[in-house]
């Protein structure tokens, strides 16, 4: 799987960049940070069909989310285009981690600019000399204060070799408008870093043998539930590879809901059921936050319990995680994070609680600090969530099913051969976290922060460091 610290889709027309001109135009555009500058910039030039599909707000925002987590963009140097595509060597002022700015055009004239994404490009000298555990702490603590300094990161990194912590620091404020300060145990939203608890609870039905990996969705589901179409195809294990064919519940209609409503998984049933199958179930491969959620049914339906109920005594009590839990946000949970984010509309910085749904679901939106993951990352390699042939394979790719291949069964799959990463990531408007297991090293890496887009550069700088350290 490729990694991108930020990909954005924007497609522009009646624009012609040449080689010469586009480190003098696009450029100077990003690193200005001018909210109306940038927002003229894309209504003026973007393709019609984008600002149809995705709204000039979305674009707006994630271009200023983006900007304000790497600052200023140096050219470095100019590199061979490639298909057509223009490449930049560049240097982020806030990180100091060098990238390749690849700014994707248009085949035909006017060859305006399709989207663009910032790929790692570490140089060489970068990687090199052996560090100690105690200079890879130093750096990171240098690197995370540098980042805080300039608004560039808000949240908690925890690195660690087995049991042994080798770094933890909070920065940040949980709350802007209070400014409370994040601490070690804040809890942070984790958004999809929930899928992995919702896969491990059908896997421990699987365990127990009340479940099968091809039973029917419709045996545990009404029908009612589903869109028309091959709904009677759809496997456990369908739903666990993002193979099913269900989309994405997080659709204008959630965006224009009353998030109030979202406390129960029955609440969701509208906004599923409106939904068209994507494909015929098994054939493709497409991440689905309703099937996640269909899994959540049928926990509930096999186990007798709530899905929440069941994760809590299954997952977070044997892993010893005790700050986890799915909570209303219009509830009083002490030492919850608050999420920010840019956006158009305001030139300060935006609470994201209102647009969130008030409690979690099996597809994401629980809590949990730092520690607590690590816990569980503990937990789940040392088998005591699951057996070791089911955990193993819920970490191993299942391409052979037509899923992704940097998938399993709610985990990403990456690394080597050598030095495999598993864990998932999770992000939303003011959200952005990451847990990764690198099961053949025994680091943990938990990164947790309630603001938008940040969590990339702090995961690649710690790979990096880690890659290097001796003892």
């Amino acid at each position: 799987m490729k990694t991108f610290t930020s990909f954005l889709l924007l497609t522009v027309s009646g624009l012609v960049l040449s080689k010469e001109n586009i480190s003098d135009s696009f450029l100077p555009l990003f690193n200005s940070g001018d909210r109306q500058d940038i927002t003229e910039y894309l209504a003026n030039n973007m393709a019609k069909s984008a600002l149809e599909g995705f709204g000039i707000d979305a674009h707006v925002d994630t271009f200023l989310n983006t900007q304000n987590t790497h600052g200023e963009l140096t050219l470095l140097k100019q590199l061979p285009a490639k298909n057509g595509h223009d490449h930049l060597l560049v240097l982020s002022k806030n990180n100091q981690l060098t990238y390749t700015l690849v700014i994707n055009r248009e085949n035909k004239k006017p060859h305006g600019i399709n989207y663009f994404f910032l790929r790692n490009t570490p140089l060489e000298a970068d990687l090199k000399t052996n560090l100690s555990k105690k200079q890879v702490a130093n750096a990171l603590s240098v690197f995370t204060e540098r980042l805080s300094k300039k608004d560039a990161f808000s949240g908690v990194i925890l690195v660690a070799k087995n049991e042994e912590i080798i770094f933890n620091q909070a920065v940040g404020l949980a709350n802007r408008e209070w400014r409370v300060k994040n601490t070690l145990d804040t809890r942070f939203a984790l958004g999809s870093i929930n899928k992995m608890f919702t896969a491990l609870a059908v896997l421990n039905l699987i365990e127990q043998g009340k479940l099968k990996f091809e039973d029917r969705l419709t045996d545990y589901v009404d029908s009612s539930w589903l869109p028309k179409g091959e709904v009677d195809k759809i496997t456990i294990r369908q739903l666990l590879t993002h193979t099913s064919g269900l989309g994405n519940f997080f659709n204008e209609e959630f965006i224009n809901s009353n998030k109030e409503l979202y406390r129960d998984l029955n609440n969701y049933k509208p906004l599923i059921s409106s939904m068209p199958l994507h494909f015929s179930p098994g054939t493709q491969n497409r991440y689905s936050n309703s099937g996640m959620l269909m899994l959540g049914l049928v926990v509930e339906k096999v186990s007798g319990m709530s899905y929440y109920d069941f994760v809590q005594k299954h997952i977070y009590d044997k892993a010893n995680m005790p700050q986890a839990g799915s909570f209303e946000l219009d509830s009083t949970t002490p030492n919850l994070a608050t999420g920010y984010l840019k956006r158009m509309h305001s030139d300060t910085w935006v609470n994201s609680t209102y647009t969130r749904a008030v409690k979690g679901s099996p597809a994401g939106g629980g809590f949990a600090s730092a520690k607590d993951l690590h816990n569980y990352a503990l937990a789940l390699t040392s088998y005591k969530l699951l057996n070791k042939e089911l955990t193993e394979s819920a970490y191993s790719e299942k391409s052979k099913y037509n899923s992704a291949k940097w998938y399993g069964y709610g985990f990403s799959v990456g690394g080597t051969p050598d030095n495999r990463i598993v864990g998932h990531g999770g992000a939303y408007l003011g959200v952005d976290a990451r847990v990764d297991m690198h099961l053949d090293k025994g680091y943990v890496v938990v990164i947790l922060a309630n603001q938008s887009d940040v969590v990339s550069p702090v995961r690649r700088k710690i790979n990096e460091l880690l890659a290097r350290m001796s003892d």
